[in-house]
């Protein structure tokens, strides 16, 4: 169980995606309600990002605008 924060640390660590750990990091602080970002601003993240509302996925049909899959370059 992920019932503590030591342990859900440890497992986010240690775990790999194509051979690759991912950057883990605890956020501790609380962050501030109604904080928006310009469109401009929010059309450079959309680059970034594919949404997945209207996947042709059997198991995620249709998932939502919340969900989405990050695209990312290796550096």
């Amino acid at each position: 169980m992920l019932d503590e924060v030591e342990t859900a640390l440890n497992f986010a660590h240690n775990m790999t995606w194509n051979g690759k750990h991912p950057v883990v990091k605890l956020v501790t602080k609380t962050y501030e309600l109604g904080v928006r970002l310009t469109k401009e601003a929010m059309s450079e993240i959309e680059k970034q990002i594919m949404r997945l509302t209207d996947s042709s996925h059997e198991t995620f049909p249709d998932l939502g605008k919340w969900f989405i899959d990050i695209c990312y370059e290796t550096t």
